[in-house]
């Protein structure tokens, strides 16, 4: 009878992902509420599908109490706290809705590995993202269908570089930009900036400010504005010009790596990528790319994405030759899971924010191959230094 919410497989794992699952939902409805009639449907349909995965007697037995929950740390919903796995700490300790009701950065780190198709065969809320109701490989599937119609790899790679380089930007600039690269514009395309992504200085003119790592438009809470994906972690606090008109600056907030601070950009005439094609393209490309161009200036020959995106870097250094497939996870065991459900075709690497995780997954995973951004760096100079040895 549940088959149209549970699926297939109903293990205790997969009803905690479910529970995330419409938790994130729940909590995005919660937070438009004001802006759709129907966002405290969507609320009471997310609390039948948490009480449902909790069992009788279990969880939060009505919306309000949901939206109680989703103001503490998820590890203190019984499916978690009763099940003695709270050694995942990335999911456990996060809070979705702040005291303002207003969505979280847990919300955007943890969507891509939670979000999940759980309407089954009721249409899902016109208004609802496509981040919040569709898995990640769903979303990139349908980006990637435009990128790969020619099936040429030069095609493929210089469209989606573009996409990676120019998540944002003004529509005339970036039709000038395609017209003249001849790159095909994702499904979706780009869409006017979020409201919750300007800065208004005055009732006629606003902002936006593109992330140092991503480029997409910061989010501004009030006069701070940093990403909405965590761990490109510069935060920063918006200094108004000298002028109501005039350009505002930035100062940086956080004590972490120095980047540069961007520079404000008029809204008037600004797009920006679907959230769900910046969560799920960008953010992983943006560390790919990033990756890439360090081992080319290091004096490696690198390929992006061969054979239509088998696995992400293809390097040859010196006599030596690597396949490495990139994982950049919030959750550890959302990732363990993952591959174990899909082993990946190259070896996996993560990346410098999340080397962190390595002792877990190779102790949950002894075979995989696995290694560090950190550690693959020296092996790959080691294998150029040896190479112009010889």
């Amino acid at each position: 009878m549940n088959e149209w919410i549970t699926g297939p497989r109903d293990d205790a794992g997969e009803r905690r992902r479910r529970v995330v699952a419409a938790a994130l939902r729940a909590a995005y409805a919660w937070s438009v509420r004001g802006r759709f009639p129907t966002a405290m449907r969507e609320v009471a349909m997310m609390t039948g599908v948490v009480m449902e995965a909790h069992g009788p007697g279990r969880g939060p037995v009505s919306p309000s109490a949901l939206i109680d929950c989703l103001r503490d740390p998820l590890g203190e919903l019984p499916t978690f706290a009763e099940s003695g796995e709270t050694e995942d700490s990335a999911v456990a300790d996060a809070v979705l809705l702040d005291s303002h009701d207003r969505l979280t950065p847990d919300v955007h780190d943890l969507v891509c590995e939670y979000a999940l198709p759980l309407a089954g065969t009721i249409e899902a809320e016109a208004w609802l993202p496509t981040w919040t109701r569709m898995h990640a490989d769903h979303i990139r599937r349908q980006a990637f269908a435009s990128l790969i119609e020619t099936r040429s790899q030069d095609d493929y790679v210089a469209s989606r570089k573009f996409l990676i380089d120019h998540p944002a930007g003004s529509r005339e600039e970036l039709a000038e930009l395609v017209s003249t690269t001849g790159v095909r514009v994702v499904f979706r395309g780009y869409t006017e900036i979020p409201a919750d992504q300007q800065y208004h200085a005055t009732s006629d003119t606003a902002w936006w400010w593109p992330c140092p790592v991503c480029a997409w438009p910061l989010e501004v809470t009030g006069r701070t504005v940093r990403c909405r994906y965590r761990p490109h972690a510069s935060v920063f606090r918006i200094v108004p010009g000298r002028s109501p008109r005039s350009r505002p600056g930035l100062t940086a907030l956080d004590e972490g790596p120095r980047v540069a601070r961007p520079e404000a950009r008029p809204v008037n005439d600004a797009v920006c990528l679907d959230a769900g094609v910046w969560r799920f393209v960008v953010v992983p490309g943006a560390g790919e790319l990033r990756l890439c161009r360090a081992l080319e200036k290091q004096g490696a020959q690198v390929r992006m994405w061969p054979d239509l995106d088998s696995y992400d870097l293809h390097v040859l250094a010196g006599p030596d030759e690597f396949r490495i497939d990139m994982k950049e996870y919030r959750s550890v065991h959302r990732l363990i899971d993952d591959l174990r459900t899909k082993p990946p075709r190259a070896r996996v690497l993560l990346p410098q924010t999340h080397e962190h995780q390595w002792d877990v997954v190779k102790a949950a995973l002894p075979s995989l191959a696995i290694t560090t951004e950190t550690r693959f760096r020296t092996e790959v100079r080691r294998a150029l230094k040896k190479g112009r040895a010889t």
